[in-house]
C-alpha cells in the first residue's frame, strides 16, 4: 500500500504539478518564447525565428543549407564525418559555387533548421540579392547591420543575420521582387 502511495504522490508532482508549474513560469515570464518565437506579420504566422525555412530565387538571401530539406520532422544530423566522400563532394560544391561565403554556406547544421547565417555568409549573397531586386549594394549591407545580432552573452559564437527575418524586412519593405520564388510565402 505504501509503494501504492508513493506512487500517485510522484505521479502527481512530477507529472502534473512540476510540469503545471514550468508552464506557468514560461508562459508569465517568457511567453513570447514559450510560444515558440513566433513570427508574424500582418496577424498571419509565417515563421518562427528558432527555425531556418528554404527561401530559393536570386532575390532572397538564402539559409544555411540543410540535410533534411527544413523539415521540422527530419531534423538530424547528416551522420556523414568529414571524410565522408558524398559529404566532402557536396561540400566542395558549395565552397566552389559560393567561395566568398563562410563555412556555414558549405557545411549542413547539425539539425538542419538553423535560422541564421554568418555576417560574412550574408555579405557574400548581396551582390546576387541587389542585382536581382535592383537594389544598391549598400542598402543591404545596411539592413544586414541592422538586423545582426552580437555574439552571445559577448563571448560566444560569432555575429549573426537571421535569414526568414532577414527576407521578411525586404518582403515588407516593399522590396519583393520575386514573391513566387520562396518556398514558403510569408
Amino acid at each position: 500500500m505504501n509503494m501504492l502511495r508513493l506512487f500517485l504522490a510522484l505521479t502527481l508532482l512530477c507529472g502534473v504539478l512540476y510540469p503545471l508549474g514550468v508552464t506557468v513560469v514560461a508562459q508569465t515570464l517568457f511567453s513570447e518564447k514559450a510560444q515558440g518565437s513566433q513570427i508574424k506579420v500582418d496577424g498571419k504566422l509565417v515563421g518562427s525565428s528558432l527555425l531556418a525555412q528554404k527561401f530559393v530565387g536570386e532575390s532572397y538571401f538564402h539559409p544555411r543549407p540543410s540535410a533534411g530539406d527544413y523539415a521540422t520532422v527530419s531534423s538530424a544530423a547528416s551522420q556523414h564525418s568529414p571524410t565522408h566522400k558524398a559529404g566532402t563532394l557536396a561540400r566542395e560544391e558549395r565552397r566552389t559555387a559560393q567561395p566568398s561565403a563562410g563555412v556555414d554556406a558549405w557545411t549542413t547544421s547539425g539539425s538542419g533548421l538553423d535560422p541564421h547565417v554568418s555576417l560574412q555568409t550574408a555579405i557574400s549573397q548581396i551582390p546576387r540579392v541587389a542585382a536581382a531586386r535592383g537594389m544598391a549594394p549598400e542598402e543591404l549591407t545596411a539592413l544586414i547591420e541592422k538586423l545582426s545580432e552580437g555574439t552571445t552573452l559577448g563571448i560566444w559564437g560569432r555575429s549573426r543575420v537571421n535569414v526568414l527575418e532577414l527576407n521578411l524586412a525586404l518582403m515588407t519593405k516593399g522590396l519583393n521582387a520575386d514573391a513566387g520564388t520562396a518556398s514558403q510565402q510569408p
